[in-house]
């Protein structure tokens, strides 16, 4: 059955929806989509920039709504030309295309910081809440900037909540392409002149800390679902992941060289319920499942391998260094997880064997510390932080490895101190005065330890208790 288009045309429009509404048929479907997911196909169409809502109509009315008014309150915005409902319960929506836009994040400069401020209090006093505003929806073209993506905002009344959450939530993503003080700054504009500026900008603070704990963590799952990066394989084979370009089939067949390389008693390490190989620049690390109690953990909490494969996207999306992930097989009695080999030795090796040859020690010592506190200030504990958990390739190179003990939470003092305690008990070779430069860079980079010989008193402690080789060198 034929679909009848039904166009809404936006005034002065006309000639511009002409081209779209009277050839449906040779640009629908799109065959040459600029973008595409799940949810929307975008193209372009004889100057015009087309949205393709495939099932969402409800969302291309939304835009549509929303364009129209922003326009008739000033706010720049792309032109609105048509929209439509179109097959299957979908809906296309037309704008006129901006000659030379690229998005914010692309184009960012200090100097555009003003315009933003006042494009960030005319949408708000405009009477829209945009609640997906960050750098990639607004677009910059000949020194002029666009609000787009429309579709997920609320035409009303805006409050100081709302404003001051929209804010924060741009205030995030600036955050990832501009200095804090360039952050701060448009903050304080883009409030303008209020009686308890420091209070609003206090909460913007807390609303950006929040955005930014989400969108991570929503990054960091990413990996178990089918995306522009990951594949997902279901089958006889059981549940397979892979990191793309990779393939399932890939991390499938990874595991069958493992098993031959067990099989022949060649596998790099062997322990209780789990085996790690090392082939063709590649790691595969197998866990056994056991009996019914790890098997009941396992569908309780997740496999070792899932637990290993969310920690590598987890750092990977956090900036942190850990080998690059391949894939995860999840089958019935057991698990892996597949991952590139990164270069280097233990850092407990390092430290015998490279440490006492090095000139000058404080790029080590510093570097070691920095990289902990980034991974607490971070929101990510390592349950088991000891030196051969760290490979080092160099003085200043670094990698986390046992990945299936991270944990993606607020970290704790506690949990600084154990894991601070952890390395400390490894590293015999470090002096003392090593041991309190590494400390105090840590702590430069981690507030959470408070009083500095407080916490080396405790670490000390801990670390003793581990029974490691102990004092160190003088």
């Amino acid at each position: 059955m034929s679909h009848t288009w039904s166009w809404t045309v936006a005034p002065g429009a006309e000639s511009l929806a002409r081209s779209l509404a009277s050839s449906e048929s040779a640009w629908f479907p799109p065959s040459a989509p600029e973008k595409e997911n799940g949810v929307r196909v975008l193209f372009r169409h004889d100057g015009l920039y087309c949205k393709y809502f495939k099932k969402r109509r409800d969302q291309a009315d939304s835009e549509w709504k929303a364009l129209t008014h922003l326009s008739r309150q000033g706010v720049p915005v792309p032109r609105p030309v048509a929209w439509s409902p179109a097959p299957g319960g979908g809906a296309v929506l037309a704008t006129q295309e901006i000659a030379g836009a690229v998005p914010l994040k692309e184009a960012y400069s200090r100097e555009l910081l003003p315009a933003v401020a006042v494009l960030l209090r005319s949408l708000n006093g405009s009477g829209f809440l945009h609640l997906d505003l960050h750098t990639g929806n607004i677009l910059v073209a000949a020194g002029r900037l666009f609000v787009i993506d429309l579709h997920r905002g609320r035409i009303g009344s805006v409050s100081a909540k709302d404003e001051e959450r929209a804010i924060g939530q741009f205030a995030y993503s600036l955050s990832r392409i501009a200095s804090h003080a360039d952050v701060m700054r448009l903050v304080k504009s883009a409030l303008g002149k209020s009686a308890d500026l420091e209070g609003r900008m206090r909460r913007v603070n807390l609303h950006s800390d929040a955005f930014r704990r989400r969108h991570i963590a929503s990054r960091t799952r990413r990996c178990l679902k089918e995306s522009t990066g990951f594949s997902v394989l279901r089958g006889p084979a059981g549940l397979v992941f892979a990191r793309k370009p990779s393939r399932p089939e890939d991390a499938l067949a990874a595991l069958a060289h493992h098993d031959k390389l067990c099989a022949g008693g060649l596998a790099s390490k062997v322990l209780e319920g789990r085996s790690v190989s090392t082939f063709d620049g590649l790691v595969v690390k197998e866990w056994k499942t056991g009996g019914p109690f790890r098997a009941l953990r396992n569908w309780v909490r997740g496999t070792p391998a899932r637990a290993a494969w969310i920690g590598a996207q987890g750092l990977r999306v956090r900036g942190l260094p850990a080998p690059e992930a391949v894939g995860l097989v999840e089958q019935r009695g057991r698990s892996a997880f597949v991952a590139k080999e990164l270069p280097g030795k233990p850092l407990d090796r390092f430290c015998r064997e490279d440490v006492p040859r090095l000139k000058d020690r404080r790029p080590f010592l510093d570097g070691l510390a920095s990289l902990v506190a980034r991974l607490h200030r971070a929101d990510a504990h390592h349950r088991d932080l000891k030196a051969n958990n760290i490979l080092a390739d160099g003085p200043t190179r670094f990698a986390f490895l046992d990945l299936e003990d991270l944990e993606f939470r607020r970290v704790r003092r506690a949990d600084s101190v154990k894991a601070l305690a952890q390395l400390n008990a490894a590293l015999p070779e470090l002096t003392r005065a090593d041991r309190w430069r590494m400390l105090k860079r840590y702590a430069a980079g981690w507030k959470g330890l408070g009083d500095l010989r407080a916490a080396a008193a405790e670490i000390m402690r801990l670390t003793v208790a581990r029974k490691h080789n102990w004092p160190p060198r003088a």
